[in-house]
């Protein structure tokens, strides 16, 4: 048979400068070249893959999000008292670090500009000490992409791009503020022009608000809602209270929302401090961060390969060759497009950070991003102005933010020798991060939190002390940044002593940096331009799916959250989570007492209850009216002292009402409040006022059952943290040795860890059938009742968050387990067999 000719090699050459990642061909066929069937087959697995870039960008975002409710849970109100040291706003420098440090405590520059702006609008700031610290928050919310370009760390290449492509973002900030501060300090520049700008669009502090809408928020909040709330107006309620009685008492709060009328989260009636919690949530924030990340990159190689490669690289790095300059200006308007559209830069610079470490987007182009991400930020201030009272004053601060960025555009992108100031910035620190992994890391807790801080302890020491001292660390930088500059771009200028490259210094810092071992004059570096495709590519899945489990079960386990008693607002009574080992409720902090049996009331108290309800009746259509349901409830809680809701129920059902929904109305109100379980009435103190979690087992009859559930789960936690050891350890050597028992460990791990899953839910299922006993509070509100039944109707419901969550960590670790057994099954097949077959010489 004659000898097929190989299909040619796709490769993407990669030129001596790692900066410039160039995809030349690729042996993929072209659409004209693809059978029917290949067409739909292509057309549906790149339709799958967008659904999962999708998915994991949703995932991405939420992380995000969780990410700034931990830092807020984490120094909220602290955060909030920072602002009311009026005599630091004084200082520009000081405003400029306290805007930095809350927007990184709070991550997020839309959180801490909102509240400079409702604070300058409600007269407790100056328009004059409110911008430098809308300036701090504009370097402070480039924190997050920096953190993003980490995920990079193992590829040494795809780590300098992505550095210097979330890095870029910081430097154009720090050289707007280094030129715009001091001439805004000297002269008030933004001050007057926005000032101006609010006077010639005629608006004024009398003004009717308006409301404002989060995108983001909206499709992120149905499940970032059922993790965790915040409570982020008692950081504004901070900054704003003026009596010190309340001041106290507002810093004693918690910043995890726990309000009788809010829907049930995941922390709700937590037993933890807000110290414990926000740390937790930090940490399991920054691995799903991670895991996203990795996930969202590999898919997206994946799906920007071959053809598609070139197309899209070609579309996301602009150039009109005619018009050279215009491409630039339309990336500016799509990034503040798409920041308009998020409200948040960091959203969309932390999406874009990831394609400039694969080579998707050049260096050069995420500038142009970036630009106008701080430009679409701007647009959530001054929504935030309209949305608030005097609105002059907050727009006059809007507007200076706005302005601040326009400025700093003009100043750093339009001229070319300017541009490659932030750009030579960026690319420096690149090369830094190529040349140690832990520069990152350094760089962002000098930029971010060391040098702020440092600047702001220095500014509580007063005028003359912080003059002296921020003169001198200011000297200091300055000096070094001088010394690194003429190092690399003037060597001969310096004396020998500062010539001179030390072994221990990185290559990007020495005079004469030793020749790389594999670079030549006219090296190509080639590639396959199908990225990694012997490469354990599903491994990705598998890890991430063990990151999943493990951050499922570290948030369920010790939460009270397994099972719940929620209480609609008109019932008013407290809440209560149930935990493993734990039932947690406010009602706890105060004593109760078990209460008498209500005695059947009489037909004047029973009267007395429907006398408002019976006059509204009268009206045309009144039950069926929108709002109604507010009289029957009040109806309900006027009756509820001296009459039981099923005598409320049965006199509801009697009155004549006008509507076709009288029936239903009164239906829904006895529902709400009647729970299919018999009670028992004791004597004497159902428990004593102290803490808000009581040890299961002095509230509920089947706490060993609870209890052997959640040892269960922690036993699974235990099994899943060590089976994701040995498969990262699978995966990181890989290659350097032979590393299939550890990858057989790890399945061995998964499957225990599956195993003790399926057992926490069962014992837990079995619990909900259980017959048990519960001490709640009566609803009637005038002591505790004896609640006994089945547990599941007790709690009115199937299990509670954390139950849901320990599913959803089984279906993470079935993944886990399927993933990983494939790849040892093709392992074994592809493995050659050592025992020589008939006729064949013995090796």
């Amino acid at each position: 048979m004659e000898q097929q000719p190989e299909a040619p090699v796709a490769e993407a050459k990669v030129s001596q400068d790692p900066w410039d990642v160039e995809v030349n061909e690729s042996d993929e066929k072209t659409w004209a070249e693809r059978s029917t069937a290949e067409k739909i087959l292509f057309v549906a697995i790149q339709f799958g893959k967008v659904v999962c870039i999708l998915a994991f960008l949703y995932l991405f975002i939420i992380s995000l999000d969780l990410m700034g409710s931990a830092f807020k849970i984490l120094g909220g109100p602290s955060a909030g008292s920072a602002f009311r040291n009026q005599e630091i706003f004084d200082n520009p420098i000081a405003g400029l670090v306290l805007g930095v440090l809350a927007t990184v405590l709070v991550q997020s520059s839309s959180t801490s500009t909102s509240i400079i702006i409702t604070m300058t609008a409600a007269g407790l700031m100056e328009v004059k000490n409110a911008i430098p610290m809308i300036m701090g928050a504009n370097i402070g919310t480039s924190i997050t992409n920096t953190i993003v370009s980490f995920g990079h760390m193992g590829d040494k290449n795809e780590y300098r791009r992505a550095f210097a492509g979330a890095t870029v973002h910081d430097c154009f900030n720090l050289l707007t503020v280094a030129v715009l501060l001091p001439i805004e300090a000297a002269t008030g520049m933004l001050q007057h022009l926005a000032h101006g700008l609010v006077d010639a669009f005629g608006i004024t502090d009398d003004q009717e608000k308006g409301s404002t809408v989060d995108f983001l928020k909206v499709i992120t909040k149905p499940v970032t809602s059922r993790l965790v709330q915040v409570d982020k107006k008692l950081v504004t309620q901070v900054a704003e209270e003026s009596d010190d009685t309340k001041l106290q008492a507002l810093l004693k709060k918690s910043m995890i929302v726990n309000s009788q009328d809010k829907a049930n989260h995941l922390f709700m009636d937590t037993n933890m401090s807000d110290g414990v919690a926000g740390t937790i949530l930090l940490i399991v924030s920054l691995l799903l961060l991670t895991a996203c990340l990795v996930l969202l990159v590999k898919t997206l190689q994946t799906v920007f390969r071959g053809q598609a490669a070139i197309w899209m690289k070609s579309l996301l790095n602009l150039e009109f060759k005619r018009v050279p300059c215009i491409a630039d200006y339309i990336l500016i308007a799509f990034g503040a497009g798409i920041t308009i559209l998020m409200q948040s830069s960091s959203i969309t610079t932390s999406t874009l950070t990831p394609l400039v470490g694969i080579g998707l987007i050049k260096l050069e182009k995420m500038f142009p991003f970036t630009v106008g991400a701080n430009i679409g930020t701007t647009v959530t201030g001054i929504l935030s102005a309209l949305a608030g009272s005097n609105i002059a004053t907050g727009m006059t601060v809007a507007m200076s933010h706005l302005l601040f960025n326009l400025v700093g555009t003009i100043l750093w992108f339009p001229i070319p020798m300017m541009r490659r100031v932030p750009l030579s910035m960026a690319r420096f620190n690149g090369n830094m991060a190529a040349d140690s992994k832990w520069y990152p890391l350094a760089y962002t807790i000098f930029v971010f939190f060391l040098v702020p801080g440092s600047l702001f302890l220095v500014s509580l020491g007063g005028p003359a002390v912080a003059g002296v001292f921020i003169s001198l660390i200011l000297l200091t930088i300055l000096s070094l940044i001088l010394l690194v500059a003429l190092r690399l771009l003037r060597p001969s200028v310096l004396p020998g002593c500062l010539k001179r490259d030390p072994a221990w210094l990185p290559r990007t810092l020495m005079v004469s940096p030793p020749e790389e071992l594999d670079s030549s004059a006219d090296a190509v570096v080639t590639s396959s331009a199908d990225l990694n495709k012997d490469a354990w590519w599903q491994g990705s899945a598998a890890w991430a799916a063990g990151w999943f489990v493990v951050m499922l079960l570290v948030v369920a386990v010790p939460s009270s959250q397994w099972a719940s008693l929620h209480y609609t607002k008109f019932d008013s009574r407290e809440h209560v989570g149930i935990g493993a080992w734990a039932t947690c409720s406010k009602a706890f902090t105060k004593e109760a007492n078990y209460m008498v049996p209500i005695q059947l009331c009489n037909s004047s108290q029973i009267a007395d209850c429907f006398t408002n309800l019976t006059s509204k009746c009268a009206k045309e259509e009144f039950s069926s009216a929108d709002g109604a349901n507010v009289m029957y409830e009040k109806s309900w809680s006027a009756c509820k002292a001296n009459c039981t809701t099923e005598e409320w129920f049965a006199e509801c059902n009697r009155i004549p009402c006008s509507g076709s929904s009288h029936a239903q109305q009164c239906y829904n109100v006895s529902a709400a409040v009647l729970q299919p379980f018999h009670v028992t009435y004791r004597h004497g103190r159902a428990w004593a006022a102290g803490s808000m979690c009581r040890p299961n087992k002095d509230i509920l009859s089947n706490a060993s059952a609870l209890a052997h559930a959640g040892n269960l789960g922690i036993t699974a936690l235990v099994a899943g943290i060590v089976a994701q050891a040995l498969l990262l350890l699978y995966v990181f050597l890989d290659g350097k040795r032979d590393m299939n028992l550890f990858l057989q460990a790890s399945l061995a791990g998964f499957v225990c860890c599956w195993i003790f899953l399926v057992a926490t839910l069962w014992v837990f299922a079995d619990a909900l059938e259980q017959e048990s006993t519960a001490i709640i509070i009566h609803d009637s509100k005038k002591g505790a009742i004896v609640a006994g039944g089945k547990f599941k109707d007790i709690v009115a419901n199937e299990g509670g968050i954390g139950a849901g969550f320990v599913i959803g960590a089984w279906v993470c670790a079935s993944i886990s387990i399927a993933v990983i057994s494939h790849r040892l099954y093709v392992t074994s097949v592809k493995a050659p067999d050592p025992t020589p077959q008939a006729g064949e010489p013995a090796v």
